[in-house]
């Protein structure tokens, strides 16, 4: 990969010798227009190939922009565009984590831990600079208040869901003796979404997406408008929200609930406080939001465990004018978004931790 703006160097080399051939181009096909005026031939071959070059010339612009300067994500990743962005703004510690501090075995005996842990909306997909996630938010202000009380951990990965967190990551932590003191698991709805048949087949399709034609797998607008052409094609993209809101109502949130019930008892069996967060589809909140069925059902379990939740749907709902997802193609919560779920999680979810530094 190159340094320059993350650009291959094989991409560089071939869009190099495009742009020579482009401006190389015009000079050529008026010689060719003398040759053919001195001669006498007709000039409709000449006449064909300005236009082609001067329509190859306007198909390369808006390459050009994807590839220079357009730095934006998309929901599921699989664009070169959202790859780059991925290259460019993400670090991560020696733990794999997108954190500043690795998760350390323990910390000052005087001081807590507060983990977060979740999925791509935890990770902050979209969302280029790390101080406007919602968790360096939070720990912003904590530190603020009390400093050297608190350590706000961000331990969230892309597709990470209670399931994955269950049976391997929360078992490793604990197992490496990683002190967490208070576990905030931010559940996003498709968390459901591998208890569910339909979903395996989704994803089998978006793989067979993957374009083989040089012009969609290796350049970037091209690339973006074949991935957003293809996706509108899929009925089970089309459809995904619509069985994903069913299966809250079906067995899949039955064994969702038998796994929530294991990470309960592994926080239980630990000493570790869970809390949750909700948060909701923000591209489909509004009056007709068809999701608060889903939002009551994980309420309500969480309740009847006496686990601490959070749901963001009616704050965020408030705000759905702001605009609150990174683009119109990608749903994760852009910098608004964060904001707000911020402002919430540390006004109610978290705030007998903020009491407690504030009166210490």
């Amino acid at each position: 990969m190159s340094t320059f703006l993350y650009l291959s160097d094989g991409y560089l080399a071939a869009m190099g010798l495009w742009l020579v051939a482009l401006t190389v181009a015009p000079v050529a096909i008026m010689r060719w227009r003398r040759q053919r005026r001195t001669t006498g031939k007709p000039l409709r071959l000449v006449h064909a190939g300005l236009m082609l070059w001067l329509l190859l010339g306007l198909l390369t612009l808006p390459e050009l922009y994807c590839a220079l300067f357009y730095d934006t994500t998309d929901s599921f990743g699989l664009t070169n565009v959202s790859l780059r962005w991925h290259e460019m703004h993400v670090t991560t510690n020696a733990d794999g984590f997108r954190d500043d501090h690795p998760l350390s075995k323990t910390l000052n005996p005087d001081r807590q831990r507060i983990c977060f842990i979740g999925d791509s909306f935890t990770f902050g997909h979209g969302v280029p600079d790390v101080a406007d996630r919602f968790t360096e938010r939070i720990a912003t202000d904590l530190e603020s208040i009390q400093p050297g009380r608190y350590r706000v951990a961000n331990a969230g990965l892309p597709g990470l869901d209670v399931r994955k967190l269950v049976d391997g990551f929360l078992p490793d932590l604990i197992k490496r003796d990683v002190q967490i003191d208070v576990l905030v698991y931010t559940l996003v709805l498709n968390d459901i979404e591998y208890y569910e048949e339909q979903t395996g087949k989704l994803y089998q399709d978006i793989e067979q997406l993957k374009p083989r034609f040089f012009l969609f797998r290796d350049t970037y607008f091209y690339n973006l408008a074949y991935f957003r052409w293809q996706q509108l094609q899929q009925p089970r993209v089309r459809n995904y929200f619509s069985y994903l809101s069913e299966s809250y109502r079906t067995e899949p949130w039955n064994r969702m609930q038998r796994k929530l019930d294991q990470l309960v008892a592994v926080c239980d069996a630990n000493d570790i406080e869970l809390r949750v967060v909700i948060f909701p589809f923000l591209h489909n909140l509004g009056t007709d939001y068809p999701f608060r069925d889903a939002h009551r059902r994980l309420q309500d379990y969480f309740e009847a465990q006496s686990v601490l939740c959070l749901d963001l749907e009616p704050i965020l709902t408030q705000h759905v004018d702001d605009g609150l997802t990174v683009n119109r193609f990608d749903a994760h919560p852009n910098e608004r978004a964060h904001e707000l779920a911020a402002e919430a999680m540390s006004e109610r979810l978290l705030a007998d931790l903020f009491e407690s530094a504030e009166t210490k």
